[in-house]
């Protein structure tokens, strides 16, 4: 899937919110984060109703600054979960808002999600108990 070119004036999550709605439907729960973490001057994630199917999936928002182009212009490249994405940092909220799947690269994405998310917690713990 290829960079769409964007503008964001308002906040980041708000704008993000209205761009997922527009593309896929329904937003029932979404996070941006990651501000300027490799890459990305941000990462999202959102869980987006499909009407027709009566189920939730996972969207991952890739943004990209282009400042070339302006202040407020940025690149973002979008994918569903069944598309494998290779960033797998879905915040656990998210993921337990999803409907069961079938589709093994979701499903082995979901799984990838969790065990980031186990272990930032044991990191987090750890780091409490230093």
């Amino acid at each position: 899937m290829s960079y769409e070119d964007i503008r964001i004036e308002s906040s980041l999550t708000e704008a993000m919110n209205a761009w997922v709605a527009r593309r896929y439907g329904k937003v029932v729960d979404i996070e941006m984060t990651g501000i300027n973490e490799g890459n990305y001057a941000a990462v999202g994630y959102a869980a987006v109703e499909n009407a027709e199917a009566g189920t939730v999936q996972a969207v991952v928002l890739l943004l990209q600054h282009d400042s070339e182009a302006g202040p407020d212009r940025y690149r973002l490249k979008d994918m569903a979960e069944e598309e494998g994405p290779v960033l797998d940092l879905c915040p656990e909220r998210i993921l337990d808002q999803l409907s069961p799947t079938y589709d093994v690269l979701a499903l082995h994405w979901r799984e990838r999600c969790r065990e980031q998310a186990a272990e930032a917690s044991r990191n987090s713990a750890f780091a409490m108990n230093s």
